[in-house]
């Protein structure tokens, strides 16, 4: 498993991404509150991963303003994704790592990967080192249909195939998979730092 971490450190930093190894949630949420001053606004995506490590509430007692759907009314929805994609900081995670340091993310509506794609000028990524598959894109997409989408579909409520029987299909009658990226490098003018977690976060 070292070994494979380590290609994939190293595949992610020659690619332009900052590497912070982390052994738990907490200390990554220690590191967010550290990096992120008390005067900038925060966009937060739908993370299992940012939401377990508690950065949302500890960025608020700080003095920061966040941007998240956690806990909204789902009529808020659209303006709270526009306001997190203009703020100064994006909070997110992504769905799979592969060996050679691409970051795979997976969406269904598309705010994530908007605000990573084109959004604020510093993108901070919390990732459990579980999400780091030893192979390529196609590992890595694999992973994310096997694993993570049938949790995230069955806590979201969706009739998704594979949060009612635990399979993906090619005619999902309410398919979480809409929209795919794959970042092999930092998108020019961008600052992003991968929060790497020894602890498993997420799906």
């Amino acid at each position: 498993m070292e070994n494979l971490l380590n290609q994939a450190i190293a595949g992610m930093e020659k690619g332009g991404f900052e590497v912070v190894r982390l052994k738990t949630g907490a200390e990554a949420c220690e590191y967010l509150t550290a990096h992120i001053p008390a005067d900038k606004s925060v966009g937060v995506g739908g993370s299992m991963s940012v939401k377990e490590i508690g950065a949302i509430e500890a960025l608020r007692d700080k003095g920061c303003t966040v941007h998240t759907h956690w806990g909204a009314p789902p009529e808020k929805g659209p303006e709270i994704r526009f306001n997190a994609r203009l703020a100064d900081v994006y909070l997110c995670s992504a769905n799979a790592v592969t060996k050679t340091g691409q970051m795979v993310l997976v969406d269904g509506t598309g705010n994530r990967v908007g605000a990573v794609c084109d959004g604020p000028e510093q993108v901070y990524f919390v990732v459990s080192q579980n999400k780091v598959v030893d192979g390529g894109f196609t590992t890595a997409i694999a992973r994310i249909k096997q694993v993570a989408c049938p949790k995230n579909a069955q806590r979201l409520g969706l009739k998704t195939s594979c949060a009612l029987n635990g399979t993906c299909a090619a005619d999902c009658p309410d398919s979480m998979c809409r929209v795919s990226i794959v970042l092999d490098r930092v998108p020019r003018g961008r600052k992003m730092t991968v929060l790497l977690v020894e602890d498993p976060l997420g799906y």
